[in-house]
């Protein structure tokens, strides 16, 4: 879609130039649930084909028009390989409101994908649950993990394992991590490591990130709790 990188909205799809280089055809999934269709053009006066290539079938052939270099109108969500992969351009239809989505006048609403976990989990397992809830990932490093399973063949925790130990994603990630945790004599240096206390020195506060000096002859209180420190593992 290099030729038509200038072409942003749907009105730009009535040029019957426009037209003719996709051949008058627009390329979607099923007819319910899966995208714009035959309706919506009708409603938005685009004199376009749907065809309707099903959900199981229609990547594989958008994706082989793409690479034999042919023009392709299509409709797909994010993320998605093919974002990476190959140079589109999105044609914005109008706004989605629920009354003109409704008349089948207006584009689709986003789908918010959401973490669900056991009400327990806090109780249970409180360092995981505090991960969760900071866990943010947006489309384009989603796209970029997807691209190394569908273009080089990476599994999964391949392809994750990629992008965590890239340089440029260490300040994403490092955002997830519950705060550390040290047994008393140690110190909190980073989200993720202890470090002793120096001699002279104690710590009483399992997230305090520097140590008191002692006093000649103190004791640590006798009603100290100990914690485990938490460390953030993974397998490379």
């Amino acid at each position: 879609m290099d030729r038509w990188n200038a072409l942003a909205g749907f009105r730009g799809l009535r040029d019957p130039q426009v037209r003719l280089h996709f051949n008058g055809t627009f390329m979607a999934f099923e007819a319910e649930g899966w995208g714009p269709n035959q309706e919506l053009f009708e409603n938005l006066d685009l004199h376009y084909d749907v065809a309707y290539l099903g959900a199981d079938a229609a990547p594989d052939a958008i994706q082989a028009r793409l690479e034999a270099g042919l023009p392709a109108l299509f409709f797909l969500w994010t993320p998605y390989p093919f974002h990476m992969r190959y140079s589109l351009s999105r044609i914005h239809l109008p706004a989605y409101s629920p009354a003109l989505f409704a008349q089948g006048r207006s584009d689709y609403p986003t789908d918010v994908l959401e973490k669900v976990a056991s009400r327990q989990l806090a109780k249970l397992v409180p360092a995981v649950a505090e991960l969760y809830s900071h866990f943010r990932i947006d489309n384009s490093a989603q796209e970029s993990i997807l691209v190394k399973i569908d273009a080089e063949g990476l599994s999964v925790m391949q392809a994750a394992c990629v992008w965590i130990r890239h340089e440029e994603n260490v300040a994403v990630w490092a955002e997830w991590l519950p705060a550390a945790s040290c047994d008393a004599g140690n110190y909190v240096v980073s989200a993720t490591s202890c470090a002793p206390c120096p001699p002279g020195s104690a710590n009483i506060d399992g997230k305090a990130t520097a140590c008191v000096q002692c006093s000649a002859g103190a004791r640590p209180p006798s009603s100290l709790h100990l914690r485990r420190p938490m460390t953030f593992l993974a397998a490379f």
